[in-house]
């Protein structure tokens, strides 16, 4: 009796865990010889621009390509993500899904009812693998490699994390890589006036909230 071909999807979103939930579905992939899918719900407006999730996106898609994967992108057009997900996952296919434990904070779903059941309704029978994220700074040292002494340097209007103190406007601080990160993307902690502040760091670069 031939088994059913199996298909993965990973679904991420801006975030510091993408990288980590991309590279577990890459995995699963190849120890199944699956197809890999990568997909990312973007619920922005059509004239939205956001520097760090062009960053994030950008990281995402050589990491996917590199693995052989299909990075695909979705414009949920009002609809709720757990639809999107639905939709791309028949579309495609999809016999397992691999996603981020918080996945209601990180897909921003405020809505009522659970996203996790909602999302099992409509998916029917897939495989939903759900990898623990952890929530900065408390659980830093779970999620990120063990700090190194770095500096913030001024290039222009950017600040790129050397470690080396170069120019006037260094700023030393300990900088935390993601685990299984190939980039210098994770937070970068200095100390002012006896309390702790975490940067977000995106491959090299301080990526500032607006």
């Amino acid at each position: 009796m031939e088994m059913n071909k199996e298909s993965i999807m990973v679904c991420v979103n801006y975030g510091p865990h993408g990288q980590r939930l991309i590279q577990r579905g890459s995995q699963l992939a190849g120890l199944l010889q699956a197809p890999l899918t990568v997909l990312t719900v973007d619920s922005s407006t059509e004239n939205e621009y956001n520097q760090e999730k062009q960053h994030y996106l950008s990281g995402w898609q050589n990491q996917v390509e590199e693995a052989g994967g299909q990075f695909i992108i979705r414009k949920s057009n009002g609809k709720k993500a757990a639809e999107v997900i639905a939709e791309t996952a028949r579309e495609r296919n999809i016999t397992q899904i691999v996603m981020g434990q918080s996945i209601q904070t990180i897909w921003q779903e405020i809505t009522q009812g659970n996203f996790i059941n909602d999302l099992m309704k409509l998916l029917g029978p897939i495989d939903l693998h759900m990898v623990a994220v952890q929530r900065y700074p408390e659980l830093l040292e779970q999620s990120h490699e063990q700090g190194f002494t770095a500096y913030l340097i001024k290039q222009g209007d950017r600040y790129v994390l050397t470690e080396e103190p170069i120019g006037e406007e260094a700023m030393k601080g300990v900088f935390f890589r993601e685990l299984n990160t190939d980039f210098n993307s994770g937070l970068f902690k200095i100390v002012q006036n006896g309390e702790a502040q975490y940067l977000k760091i995106v491959q090299s670069e301080w990526i500032k909230p607006r």
